[in-house]
C-alpha cells in the first residue's frame, strides 16, 4: 500500500507519519509539505491513500483533494486537520475519514481499518453499498452504520436521519447528498423530504386523500408520504423481490372499524382478503 501525508506543519506530518507506520508496518509512505509539491508528485507516482491537511498554505486542502480524486479517482482520502467545520465539505468529496489535531494511534488505527473496508467493497464490484457515514455530533464526529439508519428527512435546511434505536442526527446537509451516497445501499427517494432504508419497510397504505404512504419497523406511529411520481417504482421494486404488502383501507360510512379492504401484493400479483 502507497500513502502519501500531506502537511505543511512538519512536527504534524512527522507526527502522523509515524502513527500510521505503527498500523501499517509495510506500507511506503511519502510526504509533502504543500499543494504544489504533492501534484508534482501525482505526475509520476500513485497513491492508495491520501492524508491530506485543510490549511495548506496556497490551496484549501479541500481543493487539492477534489483535484486528486480527479487525477487518481480511487484513491482514498482522509483529512487530517485543526478544523471541524470542513466535515461537510470532506463527506460531498467522499471522504473516508476526517481526523482531528492532535493524532492518536487509537484514532489513526480506526481510519485505516477504515481504509481497509473499503478496499474491500471496492473490490466486490462496482454496485458496492456504503457500510458506513459520517456525522456531526455536536463539536466532534461519529461515524455510524448505514445499517442502522430507517430514514432520512428535510427539516427545514437540515436532515434529520432516524436510527433503528429511536435516536436521530440533525445534519446540515441536503437531502440529494445523502440520496447521491446511499443510493447503492438500498435507500429509495420516495418524496422530496423523505429518503427511506428499503430494509425497514413494513407497509404501503393508501392514505386517505387518495395517495400512498409508507410505515417504518421501529416507527409505528409515523406515516411517510410517497411522492406521486415515485408510487410506481416505489412498487416496481418490491415487486422484484416479492415482498411488499400493501394494505388498504377505504372508509365507508364514517366507521373506519367496520369496513376495510385488504390487498396483499404478492410476487406481483394482488389477493383480495375481505
Amino acid at each position: 500500500m502507497r500513502i502519501a501525508v500531506v502537511d505543511d506543519e512538519r512536527p504534524a506530518r512527522s507526527e502522523l507519519k509515524y502513527l500510521v507506520e505503527q498500523c501499517e508496518p509495510e506500507a511506503e509512505i511519502a510526504e509533502a509539505d504543500g499543494s504544489e509539491e504533492f501534484l508534482a508528485m501525482l505526475e509520476n507516482e500513485t497513491f492508495d491513500v491520501c492524508f491530506v491537511d485543510i490549511n495548506l498554505g496556497g490551496m484549501n486542502g479541500t481543493t487539492l483533494a477534489s483535484m486528486i480524486k480527479r487525477k487518481q479517482p480511487d484513491t482514498l482520502i482522509i483529512f487530517a486537520t485543526a478544523f471541524q467545520e470542513y466535515a461537510v465539505k470532506a463527506f460531498e468529496i467522499g471522504a473516508v475519514d476526517y481526523l482531528l489535531k492532535p493524532f492518536d494511534y487509537e484514532r489513526v488505527k480506526r481510519a485505516m481499518e477504515r481504509v481497509h473496508e473499503h478496499i474491500k467493497e471496492k473490490a466486490a464490484g462496482p454496485g458496492y453499498e456504503i457500510g458506513k457515514i459520517m456525522v456531526n455530533v455536536g463539536s466532534s464526529f461519529q461515524v455510524v452504520d448505514v445499517a442502522d439508519i430507517v430514514f432520512i428527512e428535510t427539516e427545514k435546511r437540515s436532515c434529520k436521519i432516524h436510527m433503528k434505536d429511536g435516536s436521530f442526527y440533525l445534519q446540515n446537509e441536503s437531502l440529494n447528498n445523502y440520496e447521491t451516497h446511499l443510493k447503492k445501499s438500498r435507500f429509495f427517494r420516495i418524496h422530496k423530504s423523505y429518503l427511506i432504508n428499503l430494509d425497514y419497510v413494513k407497509e404501503m397504505q393508501v392514505s386517505y386523500n387518495n395517495g400512498y404512504c409508507v410505515k417504518m419497523k421501529y416507527y409505528d406511529a409515523e406515516a411517510l408520504p410517497i411522492g406521486r411520481t415515485q408510487v410506481k417504482e416505489f412498487r416496481q421494486i418490491f415487486e422484484k423481490v416479492g415482498i411488499i404488502r400493501t394494505v388498504k383501507q377505504i372508509l365507508k360510512n364514517k366507521d373506519p372499524a367496520k369496513s376495510q379492504d385488504v390487498q396483499i401484493l404478492y410476487r406481483g400479483r394482488f389477493r383480495r382478503d375481505l
